[in-house]
């Protein structure tokens, strides 16, 4: 899987890498087997040094086979945006790979999909 992580005005500094690997990447890695998955991941500081909600973390995922992820979130730090992110991508990879199960089944119930031939 290949990782792109980049800050936007702002330094990242080992501490704030080696949480986004562990926190972020790791939990995403298990829904991508394939060596083409891309995680794209911006910290951002849009307000600069003025305060206030405005660390966002930005996550866009790519798998073979589905269409492109893309979650936002903001907070006043970037550890509670980077936590968010990585809980709504989840969500977000688990119903597209449902999705994906569910139409080579045509939506059929389990039982009934067991018989179905696949081409």
């Amino acid at each position: 899987m290949k990782v792109l992580l980049r800050g936007v005005h702002l330094d990242l500094s080992d501490a704030l890498k080696s949480y986004v690997d562990e926190h972020l990447v790791r939990h995403i890695e298990r829904f991508a087997d394939d060596e083409a998955a891309e995680i794209d991941i911006s910290l951002v500081d849009t307000n600069g040094p003025k305060g206030g909600v405005d660390k966002e973390c930005r996550v866009t995922v790519r798998m073979p086979g589905l269409s492109a992820v893309h979650v936002t979130e903001s907070s006043e730090s970037l550890y509670p945006a980077i936590d968010a992110t990585r809980d709504r991508l989840e969500r977000s990879i688990k119903r597209l790979l449902d999705k994906r199960r569910d139409v080579h089944t045509n939506g059929l119930p389990q039982d009934v999909a067991a018989d179905v031939p696949t081409y």
